[in-house]
Parts: structure tokens; C-alpha cells; sequence
């Protein structure tokens, strides 16, 4: 019975393939590379010029100036942005016409990306807001990370996107200031690797293409290629231990998946000091010789600052394409998009990129994308928008045992004591607490749900220290909790007195700069984002965290 279930599902595969690819007939042969092949011999110069880019633009429909551009021009991915969203259903109605656009004038099916990464770089309007890289770090728990990737599947499914910029697979630690911050999974490359292969198997889950980035690494940097050349000085035994581990166990996964290069120059893996993206030694000969990887190579925006101050973005894009890339990325002007696809296929005529090598990059693009487009949303699932949100009762449960697993790492010691020291005082005489955050949803939240006589307080950070300190007077707050979300409110927590301090709760719903010391406090609370249930999980473990000196841990 197994063979024949085996056999309808090979049949039925088949099928959707043929739609996807619908210009082969059913005699085509039944083995996915062969009928690949089929395809790209029949393309046209200009249909495969047009797969080797994925492009932005700033309209929120498909206008007559974007339906001409991809009439002219063929691109075979897109790429969107917060300018590009208005709601749910106008992005739905983005992707469904893009889709047309290029089987109209590709005969092919897009790849549709978005980042969507969670915390601040979230394009989509899901509720409750996802969580940044660094509290599922926090989690560490692969299984975990693996069931936000396949809810986010889910989300991008739902709005017509088949394609994630995510994971960010950087090893950074959260408090060295790095550009890259908590969108990263920690300081750990073992925590980045299990959690980040583990996201993006949930992508594929839901047949959705995880993208890992930035190869080979930016680690602790604090400048932005965005805005300039960036050299990344790490020795080449540093990046092997460190940057290159969660690439190595990415590269498991198989052809279906996609790294994006970064714009970094790192002089111990190419001593030309060639930013990666052009570096043929890292795109090709460590990312594909060297640890096996089988999938997509895609840049980073080729308009970045990182790479326009070396090349014009033509000429960038014929060199990261010679160098190993598949899919050159620009992301703005219509103009500069033009030039490239004209330059490349001048390249492409003249000999300067090999027939074989790109046809080679077009069996890779066209897996990926027959991969990603046999994927048919059942119409018996339940929708997954909720009046202007995605949301789920799975999502939103999953987030919340995020919230709870990083505030449970929080209340673990740091350290183990030398022995047992009796505590001088029970938190529990403390009858009342004040509450001061910059976030409404904060306070109402803790309101709603902490049982003791409570007073509290919008910070803002156009208060002063001393009506800080005035109001704590006034309302005699024996313990205050504090919430930090930005440089302001941390800066005016920190100018508090010492004696202030040691009967502050501080907790840290933003970057995990903002709060680098702790001993000057009653306790600190490193959560990193606003979720919109801090106040109420905060509340539920509010005689846990005022007992600063519980020794009750059990260390497992």
C-alpha cells in the first residue's frame, strides 16, 4: 500500500510541477533536474538575465510602470518593504499580482521575500508582536525556534510570500554594541546554530525559503556596511570557531534554502580585501567547497553604501555573479535596475560569465522555486488574519512562552553563593510597589494583574531626575519597578542616586546596551522586548524578583 501512496504522491508532485513550469508538456521527463533542464534550454537570454535578480520598488500595486518594468525586464524574485505594505489584504493582493506578472511575462513563478525576522525588523502586522532572535536565544530551545519559524511560514503563506530574509545566523554578543544587536541569537555560535537551523526547518515546514545571513559573519562590529566600508580584522582561526559554525550547520539542510553574502571585507579569508560579496575565495570557494553548501547564494543590496563605494551597481552585480553569487540584489531605482540587467546580459554576450556557469546558477534558482511554489494553502485551514493582523492561538501562545522562558533565565543567579545566607528581610512586608515605564501597555498591563497597592507613573525621558525622585517621595515607594526601553529612560534611571537604586526593579525591554550594569540595583531584568504582556508576567513573579536575596534556585 506504501508504493502506491508513494507512487500518487510522485504523480500528483509531477503535476504542480508542470503548472509551475508550464511550458513543458507531459512527455517531459519525471525527474525534477531533468525537467529543469528542459526549461532552461528554452529560455530565452533575456528570461535568464531576469532570474539572476531580485528587485525592490516603491509601489503598493502592481502600476503600469512596474507591470513594464517586469515586461522589460523578466526579474525573477522580488523583495518588499514596510513602503510596500499597507494592510493585509492590499499585500495579498501586491503578491497575487506579481505572481500573474511574471508567468505572464517570465513563464515562471517569483520568489516573493520579505524580512521578517521578528522584533524590530518586522514588515507584516502580527499580533502579538514577534520576538527579536536574542529572547529565543534566551530560550534555548531548538524546538521552540523551530515552531516560530513555521508559525512565521504560516504568516508570509497566508499574505503570498514565499521567501524569508531570515535567520540572522551572526554571532554577536548582545552587550558589545554590535550593529547587528539582538537580532542575532547570542554570543554562543552552538546557541546560533542549533536555534537558527532549527527556524529555518520550520520555514520549510511551511514551504517557505529560510534565507541565512550575513555570510561568513559580522560578529561584534559596530559599523554598518549600510553606511560604509567594513572591514571584519577576526583572524581566520576566530571566524572558523566562532562566525562559520552556523553556516556549517545550515549547509545541512540541502538546496532548498538560501544564504545572503555580506558586504564585510575580511582580509584572513581574501587577502585582496575584496568585500565578500565580490570574493570569489569566500562565496565559492569556502561557502561551496569548502563547507558543501548546496543552495541559494544571494547578495546583500548592492545600493548598500558597503558595496556602491567600491562599484556602481552594474558593475557590482557582473562581479558578484563571477564571483559565486546566484541572485544580485537591488532594491531601488528603476534606472539603476535597468543598467545592471543590461550590463550583465552585455557580460553574459561577451564571454565574461560562462554559459555553463550560468546555467548552472538557473538549476539552483529553479529548484528553490519549484520547491517553494508546489506549496497549495489548504482552503479547509482556518484563515489567519484577524481583522488587520495575522494572528493565531498557536502564535500567540508560543510568543508567550518566549516572554516566559527568558523572564524565568532572568531569575535565575548569576552566580552560585559560597553558602547559604539567611535573608534579612521577607519581601513580602513590602505591601506596595511603584510602577514607572515609558509604555502604556506596560503599566496597564502590571496594573490589571498584581494584587498589591500599586502607584505609577508614564516615564518619559523629558522627566527630570529630581521629579523622579520627587514623585517616589511623595507616593513613598518602599520598592519601584522601572522599565527601560530607549536611550532617554535608561540615561535618566542611571543618573538616579545609589541609595535609589538599591530598592530599583529595572527592567530592560529594549537593547541590551541600555543596561550594562547590575549590581547597582535591587535586580535587573534583561526581557528585550515589549511584549504586551510583560506587565502582567512581570506582576505574576513580582515576590520572586523582590527577594533579592532567595537562595531557592534548583540549577538543572
Amino acid at each position: 500500500m506504501g508504493k502506491y501512496i508513494r507512487e500518487i504522491i510522485q504523480i500528483l508532485s509531477l503535476t504542480l510541477l508542470i503548472f509551475v513550469f508550464p511550458n513543458l508538456v507531459l512527455a517531459a521527463p519525471t525527474k525534477l533536474p531533468e525537467i529543469i533542464q528542459q526549461k532552461i534550454t528554452r529560455m530565452s537570454l533575456e528570461e535568464k538575465v531576469g532570474q539572476l535578480f531580485i528587485v525592490g520598488f516603491p509601489q503598493k500595486s502592481v502600476t503600469p510602470e512596474l507591470e513594464k518594468f517586469i515586461s522589460t525586464y523578466r526579474p525573477g524574485s522580488f523583495l518588499l518593504f514596510k513602503r510596500n505594505i499597507q494592510s493585509i489584504e492590499q499585500v495579498s493582493q501586491l503578491n497575487t499580482a506579481l505572481y500573474r506578472a511574471s508567468f505572464k511575462h517570465s513563464r515562471l513563478p517569483p520568489l516573493i521575500a520579505i524580512d521578517q525576522e521578528g522584533g524590530s525588523v518586522s514588515r507584516l502586522p502580527i499580533s502579538p508582536a514577534p520576538p527579536n532572535a536574542l529572547s529565543i536565544g534566551q530560550t534555548q530551545s531548538p524546538l521552540i525556534a523551530e515552531e516560530l519559524g513555521f508559525q512565521t511560514g504560516l504568516f508570509l503563506r497566508e499574505a503570498g510570500f514565499n521567501m524569508n530574509l531570515a535567520p540572522v545566523l551572526d554571532v554577536a554578543d548582545p552587550f558589545s554594541g554590535s550593529f547587528i544587536g539582538v537580532r542575532s541569537f547570542g554570543a554562543d555560535p552552538h546557541v546560533v546554530s542549533d536555534l537558527g537551523v532549527a527556524y529555518s526547518k520550520g520555514l520549510l515546514r511551511a514551504r517557505v525559503i529560510p534565507t541565512a545571513k550575513h555570510f561568513p559573519g559580522t560578529g561584534n562590529l559596530h559599523a554598518d556596511p549600510h553606511v560604509g566600508i567594513v572591514q571584519n580584522l577576526s583572524s581566520f582561526e576566530a571566524l572558523k570557531t566562532q562566525d562559520l559554525k552556523p553556516y556549517e550547520a545550515y549547509s545541512s539542510l540541502g538546496k532548498n534554502v538560501a544564504v545572503m553574502l555580506s558586504h564585510l571585507i575580511y582580509p584572513a579569508l581574501d587577502d585582496t580585501r575584496e568585500p565578500a560579496s565580490f570574493s570569489k575565495k569566500i562565496s565559492t570557494g569556502l561557502l561551496r567547497d569548502d563547507l558543501k553548501y548546496q543552495g541559494l547564494v544571494v547578495t546583500d543590496d548592492l545600493q548598500m553604501q558597503g558595496s556602491r563605494q567600491f562599484l556602481r551597481p552594474e558593475a557590482a552585480a557582473l562581479k558578484a555573479l563571477q564571483a559565486g553569487a546566484d541572485v544580485v540584489m537591488l532594491t531601488w531605482s528603476f534606472k539603476d535596475q535597468g543598467k545592471a540587467f543590461e550590463f550583465v546580459k552585455a557580460a553574459i554576450k561577451r564571454g565574461d560569465l560562462s554559459e555553463d556557469d550560468l546555467n548552472q546558477k538557473l538549476h539552483r534558482i529553479l529548484t528553490v522555486k519549484a520547491f517553494a511554489n508546489l506549496y497549495r494553502r489548504d482552503p479547509q485551514l482556518p484563515s489567519l488574519r484577524q481583522g488587520v493582523l495575522l494572528t493565531s492561538p498557536k502564535y500567540a501562545e508560543l510568543e508567550s512562552t518566549v516572554l516566559d522562558l527568558n523572564l524565568k533565565t532572568n531569575l535565575l543567579p548569576r552566580e552560585l553563593p559560597a553558602k547559604e545566607v539567611a535573608p534579612s528581610r521577607k519581601p513580602a512586608a513590602t505591601s506596595k510597589v511603584c510602577v514607572l515605564s515609558p509604555s502604556s501597555t506596560f503599566i496597564r498591563s502590571f496594573l490589571n494583574s498584581s494584587p498589591r497597592v500599586t502607584a505609577s507613573k508614564h516615564l518619559s525621558g523629558s522627566l527630570s531626575k529630581e521629579e523622579v525622585l520627587f514623585w517616589m517621595k511623595e507616593n513613598k515607594c518602599p520598592r519601584s519597578l522601572v522599565t527601560i526601553t530607549g536611550v532617554k529612560t535608561a540615561a535618566l534611571v542611571k543618573s538616579l542616586p545609589r541609595a535609589t537604586k538599591q530598592r530599583l526593579v529595572v527592567v530592560n525591554l529594549g537593547a541590551p546596551r541600555l543596561l550594562k550594569g547590575q549590581r547597582d540595583y535591587l535586580r535587573t531584568l534583561q526581557l528585550y522586548f515589549n511584549h504586551q504582556e510583560s506587565g502582567k508576567k512581570i506582576a505574576l513573579h513580582l515576590e520572586e524578583i523582590l527577594d533579592s536575596s532567595a537562595k531557592s534556585y534548583v540549577l538543572k
